[in-house]
């Protein structure tokens, strides 16, 4: 608004000016005290010069809020299915603090962000993030497809698999590896069904990962989901530190 103020000035002291030294303007022109009243074409001289300066303060908060509306979009990215999954394999030795987005639950002692990486077609796809004195760990899943029809689901979860299979891992030495596992069939009668793959490597930042793709049954529908976890060692979660030495002996 400082800047609005000076050329409003400006303006009405140009057409006073203009008013003394133009035309001999009419009397019913004139106002009570002598000076000159604004004409038709002043006052839309006047609202030309003025009008954007204030359009523009308006409009700045706007344009800055779309903008960053925009910036959030852009952040969230949708990538072929095996880039995708590398991204989040790559990412499972920092927690994924890399792929965690905006916070969009909440809940006792987890909360779920959004995924900066989606895998195409996926309904959603976020991070989990656990804050329990047992489990500090990340998890992603991907919610693929959702049906009432048993056979549509099961399509989607043999697809699937079959993408799986083709995914990998690029390490930072340029080094690829597989995803590789057992394919466990589904059954109409059963509720619950999951294949599990694992990266075929022997590298301590990845032996506990793995890639559990499920066929479940909810709430009257058939959904079909990606996990990708870190299972902890049962000699780093509770019971005092005692380490798998100690357990082993007691078998």
């Amino acid at each position: 608004m400082k800047t609005i103020m000076p050329l409003i000035m400006a303006v009405v002291a140009c057409s006073a000016t203009f008013a003394q030294t133009g035309p001999q303007t009419s009397t019913a022109s004139r106002g009570p005290s002598g000076m000159v009243a604004l004409t038709r074409e002043d006052s839309l001289v006047l609202t030309e010069a003025v009008g954007p300066a204030i359009r523009t303060d308006s409009a700045a908060f706007v344009d800055s809020a779309a903008r960053a509306d925009s910036i959030l979009r852009t952040r969230v990215k949708v990538v072929a299915f095996p880039s995708a999954i590398d991204s989040v394999l790559r990412d499972f030795p920092h927690n994924l603090r890399h792929i965690t987005g905006e916070m969009v639950l909440a809940q006792g002692e987890f909360e779920n962000y959004a995924s900066l990486v989606m895998v195409p077609g996926a309904q959603s796809c976020v991070v989990t993030r656990y804050h329990s004195a047992d489990d500090t760990t990340a998890s992603w899943q991907a919610k693929m497809f959702s049906s009432d029809d048993f056979d549509e689901a099961n399509r989607e979860y043999q697809q699937l698999y079959r993408q799986l299979k083709t995914c990998y891992v690029k390490l930072v030495d340029g080094s690829i590896i597989y995803l590789d596992g057992q394919w466990e069939p589904a059954k109409s009668g059963a509720s619950f069904t999951t294949s599990t793959l694992r990266l075929v490597t022997g590298a301590w930042q990845y032996r506990e990962v793995k890639v559990e793709l499920e066929l479940v049954y909810l709430m009257a529908d058939w959904a079909v989901n990606i996990n990708i976890v870190s299972k902890r060692r049962d000699d780093e979660v509770g019971n005092g530190g005692e380490d798998g030495q100690s357990r082993n002996g007691d078998q």
